[in-house]
């Protein structure tokens, strides 16, 4: 989940970000020969100048070295699209699938694509280059999964005819850019194949640009996306679902990405906030940034407000700086600080809200990691620990949670018209936190089976179901992969929810998953690119059939399953983070 989030505002027409990264100079400005009768006489460097020298000479090291382990794995697909999508372009009647498997050296030669990647044909400041070489235009063609401008020095015609030839151009990253605009650039360090960049000016802007709400836009790296009205926000959501599967398995280029479902509110909708700070010796104390990561370094911007916190949030912010900065000298590293939303009773914010109906409970704001904070989804109330992981965005929860269990309703019915089977009537909730979708879901189904590896979420989840007034949930401790020790109830009437990490599932559980062949499986991801892999990892064990293609494999499984439906959702609107929810249904 996103934790540093902010923006700023763009001029009407050259937007200038007005940013400048502080780079290390160069080796020549710290040993100064002296003139005069003693010409062995020398200016020896500071101890910071060393320091600073030193960093420059690393920053060379690893400009001559680059490694493709250390580069951004992002970036790298977004510049595979870009020189795939142009190849097609000029080769209408290709497949996919025949699309040339390398740009710029020969297929699996490593020592071309080694001598490409880094002979990098600009300067940049932090290998040394001088800022008036370091600073040019380029065209924006394409963006990451992240948002970030993929750029070359070539117009898009350029680049085509480039690609046609089998070559490639450099490229270089623009944050906070759009596709078509043309902007000034300063390059700052090379990567394999590519060269980070920070954005100067815009020059020729995109149609889809807007002026930024927040004062911050461009400093801040908690929103990328900003610049960019919500609208299209969504669809650029929806590209990046739909990319992250094709990357996965050109087949799933078959399987159809339903339009983003959006957020009630885009902004002022998150329920948490982690704004940090560094201590410096350097930096009085009342003088320390307290915030949020500034954009492409290791610094932190001082910021006073963040528009989208909802307004408890936002309130309970400017509480958290002014604690902060009345003790920031018995600091000695600097800290994370925490402000969440509540729901607390009316007349009284430190009551019980176990008997009191949601509807009752106004907003009020937590600061301490070890307090409690009550969630209403719904008619639904969850409490759990504030340092505990919860979705932050309460305005779209019900229509998320609802998804989910209208899909879980549907497919019980329809399957039990069509084959006679009968209705759904278990469901495992694998990845169950504190319950919440387990709990939202439980209507209709005779047991409720939730796993968990915290202790602690296991207890707030069946306080949470003791709460609601709901009986048929059990939550129980354990690894999500050893889920089907526990489970003894009939496949054919039961469905199972998986709610990962960010880093997805594993192929032992997908493994056992597939073997167990409940009904029907409902894959809620943060994470696009992980669920995107984890599917494939079951298409890849004949699992999956994608317009009736099979994977080929020795020992077919006893369960097949469709995608029935890709349905992404914007938790996190002005950021490039989209969660998406995959309806798995098994065929008889």
């Amino acid at each position: 989940m996103p934790e540093e989030l902010t923006s700023g505002c763009a001029p009407e027409h050259a937007t200038d970000f007005g940013f400048k990264r502080a780079a290390s100079p160069g080796l020549d400005s710290n040993v100064n020969m002296l003139s005069g009768e003693s010409a062995s006489a020398v200016l020896l460097p500071s101890a910071h100048e060393q320091k600073r020298a030193k960093l420059t000479r690393g920053d060379k090291r690893k400009a001559q070295g680059a490694r493709k382990a250390n580069a951004d794995e992002t970036v790298l697909d977004a510049i595979e699209l870009l020189l795939r999508s142009t190849w097609l372009e000029s080769n209408p009647d290709t497949e996919a699938l025949n699309v040339p498997k390398s740009f710029g050296w020969p297929e699996a030669n490593k020592r071309d694509e080694a001598e490409f990647c880094r002979a990098a044909p600009v300067p940049a400041k932090l290998a040394g280059g001088a800022e008036a070489d370091c600073e040019f235009d380029v065209f924006v063609h394409e963006l990451t999964e992240r948002g970030v401008g993929i750029a070359t020095r070539e117009t898009m015609d350029e680049v085509r005819a480039m690609v046609s030839r089998g070559s490639r151009p450099w490229v270089f990253t623009a944050p906070f850019t759009l596709r078509g605009e043309r902007v000034r650039i300063r390059s700052v360090r090379h990567e394999w194949g590519y060269t980070q960049s920070d954005t100067l000016s815009i020059s020729e802007q995109s149609p889809m640009r807007v002026d930024a709400p927040c004062q911050y836009f461009g400093k801040c790296s908690g929103c990328q996306l900003q610049h960019v009205g919500y609208s299209d926000q969504l669809e650029f959501k929806r590209q990046v679902v739909e990319r992250a599967l094709v990357q996965a398995n050109p087949l799933f280029a078959k399987l159809t990405v339903a339009p983003v479902s959006r957020s009630p509110l885009p902004l002022g909708y998150r329920t948490k906030l982690t704004p940090h700070f560094d201590i410096r010796k350097d930096t009085p104390p009342d003088q320390v940034a307290i915030g949020f990561a500034m954009s492409g370094q290791r610094r932190v911007l001082d910021i006073e407000d963040c528009i989208i916190g909802t307004d408890a949030v936002r309130q309970g912010a400017k509480q958290a700086r002014k604690e902060a900065r009345a003790k920031m000298s018995s600091y000695k590293r600097g800290a994370t600080l925490l402000v969440r939303e509540t729901n607390v009773p009316k007349d009284d914010p430190q009551g019980d809200v176990s008997s009191i109906p949601a509807a009752n409970l106004v907003k009020d704001y937590v600061l301490d990691f070890k307090g409690w904070v009550t969630d209403v989804v719904g008619e639904l109330k969850f409490r759990y620990p504030a340092s505990s992981f919860f979705q932050n965005n309460a305005s779209i929860l019900p229509a998320f949670t609802g998804y989910v269990r209208d899909e879980l309703n549907q497919w019980s019915r329809r399957l039990a018209a069509e084959d006679g089977s009968g209705e759904l009537r278990h469901l495992i909730d694998a990845y169950c936190g504190s319950g919440l979708f387990g709990i939202a879901c439980h209507a209709g189904f005779d047991k409720v089976l939730g796993i968990e590896i915290s202790n602690e979420s296991i207890s707030c989840a069946n306080d949470n179901a003791k709460m609601n007034g709901i009986d048929n949930c059990d939550f129980l401790l354990g690894d999500a992969s050893k889920i089907f020790d526990k489970v003894d109830t009939d496949p054919r009437h039961t469905a199972v929810i998986i709610d990962p990490p960010r880093k997805g599932s594993n192929p032992d559980f997908l493994d056992q998953l597939i073997a167990y062949g409940p009904r029907v499986i409902v894959y809620i991801a943060c994470g696009v690119p992980a669920q995107a892999r984890d599917i494939n990892h079951m298409f890849s064990r004949g699992a999956i059939s994608i317009d009736g293609a099979v994977a080929a494999v020795e020992t077919k499984p006893s369960s097949v399953y469709e995608v029935v439906s890709v349905q992404p959702f914007d938790l996190f609107p002005q950021t490039y983070h989209v969660e998406n929810i995959v309806t798995l249904v098994r065929k008889e």
